[in-house]
């Protein structure tokens, strides 16, 4: 494919990316995705990634027992997706325009017209199976569930904009040499957010507002975006050059742009994809923002205006804060800078000296209880030394050791108070999920 790629800067100046690399000082990442996507030049980083022992520590993994690409997640890790799913929830529920949150089927007949319209879309990554005498293919993202509710609605001019929102499992038939934990699964978590709009302009104006929950999402990991627009034509870049370089401006950051020329008639007439360069030195995405043009004719939906005129609405597709796995995937790269406290299953784990000090570790438990933190006691029969390395070993943030001094004055309690004062401070306006599974280490399966 003989694209054409640009760099966009903040300022609205266009640069081919070679000249852009000679002239401008820019960050290390963005030079490496600019190396990758516009020339397709790998630099991989001589660092070894470790992200799969921290997320197996925490309770993600292959599921031993199936076909490649499908993950299993123990308690710990069902706890932490638990909380990004909300995370997500929330992040939507901020944007603005009202969010219907719905849940489709995982499986469609092909013998539907409009269902084999749509799946041809996907092509070989779609998973198909024969069902006595019927042909079903697995959902491969939520838009045709959506899509297909947004088509029985009586719409009218006055109920746009609104979304449908719905986290889903979903299914692509990866091939197993590809399949990477959280990056490339064949079933995956997707908070899948398709807004509806009465024209393109109106859905140029609310990009940023979605956009901003990306961005914000990304900074709470510790972490920033390199960006990438693809525009599906040259008369797409013509007919919305001045509106790209809005996205460039309002990032106030510079992009790449990549103009596709492939002749493809897409259904979408730009695709911004949010990227993180990791410790292997790879481009990774994470989520995106695509405005679509075809899909609602191609399924029929409708709304009118006050003069009962019918137009097909223009559609977003986004996933806020991205995949759930990926979003995951950009946590544990890098694990000790950036995973965040809100998301450790157990966030303070207090470590008493002897049993005559558990009970007042319990009490310490039962008076924190209304507050928004994970605290777990180590009441095991165990060496103190042999406990404070499990804890660190199971990845807990804070170890409180508990013993006559910590008992004999509130004054000497100043660590622990100190780790639930920064505990709740980084997780304010995060979702908060108490441990259903006990709080002592004893009664914890292992």
């Amino acid at each position: 494919m003989n694209n054409k790629y640009f760099v966009l800067k903040a300022n609205g100046q266009i640069l081919e990316p070679d000249k852009y690399l000679e002239a401008d000082k820019c960050s290390e990442n963005f030079r490496i995705f600019i190396e990758r996507e516009a020339f397709n030049r790998r630099q991989d980083s001589q660092v070894k990634s470790d992200y799969a022992s921290y997320a197996k520590k925490l309770g993600f993994d292959w599921e031993p027992n199936s076909d490649s690409g499908f993950m299993r997640f123990d308690y710990k890790a069902q706890l932490i997706m638990r909380l990004v799913k909300e995370y997500a929830r929330q992040l939507v529920n901020e944007i603005g325009f009202p969010i219907y949150e719905v849940r489709g089927a995982n499986f469609f007949d092909m013998s539907y017209p409009v269902v084999q319209a749509y799946a041809g879309l996907y092509g070989d990554r779609l998973f198909q199976l024969n069902a006595g005498n019927k042909k079903l293919v697995m959902s491969y993202d939520a838009s045709y569930p959506q899509f297909n509710l947004a088509s029985k609605y009586q719409l009218r001019d006055k109920h746009l904009p609104f979304a449908h929102f719905s986290l889903s499992d979903c299914y692509r038939l990866e091939q197993s040499g590809e399949c990477m934990l959280f990056v490339r699964q064949r079933r995956f978590f997707m908070p899948d957010l398709h807004p509806y709009f009465r024209d393109i302009d109106e859905a140029f104006k609310w990009f940023p507002k979605i956009e901003k929950k990306l961005l914000e999402s990304v900074k709470d990991a510790n972490r920033k975006y390199e960006i990438v627009v693809e525009v599906s034509s040259e008369e797409n870049w013509v007919k919305y050059k001045e509106k790209i370089k809005g996205i460039a401006k309002n990032l106030g950051q510079d992009i790449l742009v990549a103009i596709l020329r492939d002749g493809q008639d897409r259904y979408w007439i730009i695709n911004v994809d949010y990227k993180i360069i990791d410790q292997l030195g790879q481009s990774r995405e994470i989520c995106c923002i695509q405005i679509d043009v075809g899909n609602a004719s191609r399924l029929n939906i409708q709304y009118e205006d006050k003069s009962n005129k019918k137009y097909f609405p223009v559609i977003i597709h986004s996933a806020v804060p991205g995949g759930i796995e990926r979003y995951l995937y950009m946590l544990f790269d890098n694990f000790k800078k950036n995973f965040p406290l809100w998301l450790y299953p157990s966030q303070i784990r207090l470590i008493p000296v002897s049993k005559k000090h558990a009970s007042f570790c319990k009490r310490l438990v039962e008076k924190s209880k209304n507050l928004p933190v994970r605290i777990e006691i180590d009441d095991r029969d165990e060496h103190i030394n042999r406990r404070i390395k499990q804890a660190h070993e199971d990845l807990v943030p804070f170890v409180i050791v508990v013993g006559d001094k910590e008992v004999s004055s509130k004054e000497n309690l100043k660590g622990f108070n100190a780790a639930l004062s920064k505990v709740i401070k980084k997780s304010k306006n995060k979702p908060f999920i108490p441990l259903s599974y006990p709080k002592l280490i004893s009664m914890q399966v292992k």
